[in-house]
């Protein structure tokens, strides 16, 4: 998204990012990964995600998942904890203080506040992809 932050700007859309983080937890994901162009938005106790319907695996589950992905080779330890210390202890400090079971979504809302789409992520894979995001924009509009 943060790549693609002008081409959103060039269609008057502004960019919102909600996460299930705290405030200080943000901050350390800023000072890990460098600004972005963008406001990100806390909601630890995930009032947003409840509100707009967020699906959310089980710890079970999403250990499942990363197992499955390991097991058939599609993924590897190093494709999900990262090798970079400051990158693996951010990891470890979110999976220890945020609900990182909670699976995100994409909404594009006009400019009195009605949905005009939206993706719902049903697996940390299912990302609505900037690509169609783009699209949506230029349909809705």
């Amino acid at each position: 998204m943060r790549k693609s932050f002008d081409e959103f700007e060039a269609r008057s859309v502004k960019v919102v990012i909600v996460s299930p983080a705290d405030r200080e937890q943000i901050e350390k994901f800023l000072e890990v990964h460098g600004p972005y162009p963008f406001n990100i938005y806390g909601d630890p106790q995930m009032n947003v995600y409840k509100e707009m319907g967020n699906h959310r695996f089980s710890t079970l589950k999403s250990l499942a998942y990363v197992g499955a992905g390991i097991l058939s080779g599609k993924a590897k330890i190093s494709d999900i904890i990262p090798k970079e210390e400051k990158k693996r202890k951010l990891f470890f400090s979110a999976v220890k203080n945020q609900d990182v079971n909670v699976q995100g979504s994409s909404w594009l809302f006009d400019r009195d506040g009605e949905v005009l789409w939206k993706h719902m992520d049903d697996s940390p894979k299912d990302h609505a992809r900037v690509k169609e995001i783009l699209k949506q924009v230029s349909e809705n509009k």
